[in-house]
Parts: structure tokens; sequence; C-alpha cells
């Protein structure tokens, strides 16, 4: 009996311990916490510059899988080697987008300190670490941070981390209280510009439409005008030649006229007077020899104003000195001159047959 009920008392007394040891056990069970840190996805950091020794913007993104509670931290750290220098708040943007996509951020405020809604931003030689105030961001969510002069949400930024001064591969981590983490790998290199030249031939054509106009038989009664179809020349005015010009010249180009007035070629001394610079409308009965002209196409040519007039004619060049005929002020495609013409004598203009050689010239300004 005294075994029997010995054993009785054993096993209750194993049982008792049993439960008790489950019952603390599952106490203990109920009370344990795991965390467990995410990994950042779709990180990348964008710089303007990954030559060793030179300053450079960073444009970092990447996907938070747990998102941003209140009160947390983002922290970037950048390895031995770089240089952060001294970042203002006008130099970081903070943006989130509404998705895991990373495209159409929207800023928000940062300062010193965080408060409320706006992130405090605090930097040292190594780390930037951004904190929320009460901002909270979701899960899945897409942060940028821009840092340099490409900041330019709360005012202008400037760029003041320097690339380690050889070439070599870096790893730039991101973490912070909000509980995920991640890395991106930076490669700097010895050189990161490409030198490109090239040369544009200087160009320029001239064209004149036709080398040989006609007045006819002139007379005092009325004014012809040249024609480059018509021998007898025309009773009205008609357009005689263009000149045609187009050029690369960045400083554009000039046209010059030089050549006699109509002069006898029987006896030199008679010519029929040139109009000269001052714009004088067509009279029958007295001696004048003028041109005027229009311009269309191109862009910056300009018509000199001795033969601009709408309906007046001028002529101030000589056989030995030329004049001014028109200026263009830079590159342009083909512009058209149009060139007209008059002549009228008076009742004892000398009989004869009178010439004129014009001579056009075209100088590109480059």
């Amino acid at each position: 009996m005294f075994s029997s009920k010995f054993r009785k008392n054993n096993f209750s007394a194993f049982t008792s311990a049993l439960l008790i040891v489950a019952i603390v056990f599952g106490v203990s069970v109920t009370h344990v916490e795991l965390v467990f840190a995410a990994a950042l996805t779709t990180l990348s950091d964008t710089q303007s510059s990954v030559k060793v020794s030179t300053v450079s913007d960073h444009t970092i993104q990447f996907v938070t899988p747990t998102g941003v509670a209140a009160g947390q931290n983002i922290s970037i750290t950048f390895p031995v080697g770089w240089t952060m220098g001294a970042l203002a708040t006008t130099s970081i943007d903070f943006a989130t987008s509404t998705s895991a996509t990373c495209s159409g951020f929207t800023d928000a405020l940062i300062s010193n300190t965080a408060s409320g809604l706006t992130w405090g931003v605090a930097t040292t030689t190594t780390t930037i670490t951004i904190t929320s105030g009460t901002a909270v961001i979701p899960a899945n969510r897409c942060i940028q941070i821009e840092i340099g002069s490409n900041a330019t949400s709360s005012g202008t930024g400037s760029s003041t981390i320097v690339n380690p001064s050889s070439a070599t591969t870096s790893i730039i981590s991101i973490g912070g209280t909000f509980g995920d983490n991640g890395t991106i790998t930076a490669n700097i290199i010895t050189n990161d510009t490409v030198s490109v030249s090239a040369t544009v031939q200087q160009s320029i054509t001239f064209v004149i439409s036709t080398t040989t106009i006609y007045f006819g038989t002139l007379g005092s009664g009325a004014a012809k005008f040249a024609s480059s179809t018509n021998v007898l020349g025309d009773s009205t005015e008609t357009i005689a030649h263009t000149l045609a010009i187009s050029t690369n010249a960045p400083s554009g180009y000039n046209i010059s006229i030089r050549g006699q007035t109509l002069t006898s070629q029987q006896t030199s001394s008679s010519t029929i007077s040139a109009i000269g610079s001052t714009v004088a409308s067509s009279t029958a009965g007295t001696e004048q020899y003028g041109i005027r002209a229009t311009v269309s196409g191109g862009t910056g040519a300009t018509v000199d104003s001795t033969y601009s007039a709408a309906t007046s004619y001028g002529y101030d060049a000589t056989a030995t000195t030329s004049a001014i005929f028109a200026t263009g002020s830079g590159t342009t495609n083909t512009s058209t001159y149009s060139l007209r013409y008059v002549a009228n004598i008076g009742g004892t203009t000398e009989a004869g047959t009178y010439v004129a050689n014009m001579v056009y010239v075209a100088t590109a300004n480059f």
C-alpha cells in the first residue's frame, strides 16, 4: 500500500510540475515578439558625375516593403572615401510616390527638426538621417531623396558631396529605425567625360537668276522698267531678276552693289543720272536710274534703305565704289531678293546706246 501510494503521489507531483512548466512556457511564448527587417527593393543612386574627386549630386530611390511609422527615421551612410561637406536643408529633397512605382513623387516638408508633418534632417561626415515627426509612409511606397543642386523643393540646393579620390566600388548603406535596409553599389571611375568634336564646314550660296536685262528704247514721256524676258523693256514695273542667298555664317552676310549708271557707249561722258541715296519716285521727263528691291524667305534679311522704299527708287554706287545693298543678321535658309529697275530720260538726253554693268557681291561673316 505504501509503495502504491508513493507512486501515486509521485505521479501527481510530476503531473503538477509538467502543468506548471506548460503554463510558464505558454505564458512566455505569448509575450515573445520577433521583429524582422525587410529588404528594400528597387534601389538606385543616380549621380550627376561618377568621376574621382568630383562634386556630385545624388538621386536615391528605393521601395520600402514595411513603410515608415511616426517618429522613425531613415539613414543614408556613405563609406570611407566620400566627403560629405555641410548640407543645408535646401540641399535635400525628400519625396514619396503613391505606389511602388518610382514616379509621380510628392515632396515632403523638411527642416532641421522633425515636427508634425515636417521631417527633420541631420547630417554627420558620413550619414544623412531623415526623421519623421508624425508623418507616416505606408508600406510598398517608393521613396526618393535628392541631394545637392538637384534639390529644389525648399530652395536652391548646392552640391557638397565629393566622390572618392581614386577609382573604386563603394557601398552606400540605407537603414534606420524604420526597420528596412539595403545597399546601393556606386562605381567611381577615373574620368566619366567623353570629349566629342566635330566640324561644320562654312557654307554660302549666292545665285543671280539672270545676268542680262533690258530696258529697250527709252522715251521722255514715260518710264521704262528693265525685264529679263522682254528686250523692249516694260512700261509697268516688273521684277527684272532675283538674288538668292543662304549661309551658315553666325554673323550673317552682306550683299554689295557696284557699277556705273547707264552710260553711253558712244560718248562715255553721256550718262543717265543715278537717283542717289535719297530715294525718289519715278518721274517721266527727268533723268533717273534707280533700283528698288523686296525680300522673302529666310531669316534676318534686310534691304538697305536706299533700295527698300515701297514705291521709290535709289542708286548710290559707282563704277569704282560699292554700296551696301542688303544684309543678313545670322544663319539663314534661302532669302530671295527681287529687284526692279527704272529708267527715265529728259528731252535733251543724248542719243545713243546706254549700258550699265551691275556687280553684286555676297560676303559671309563667319
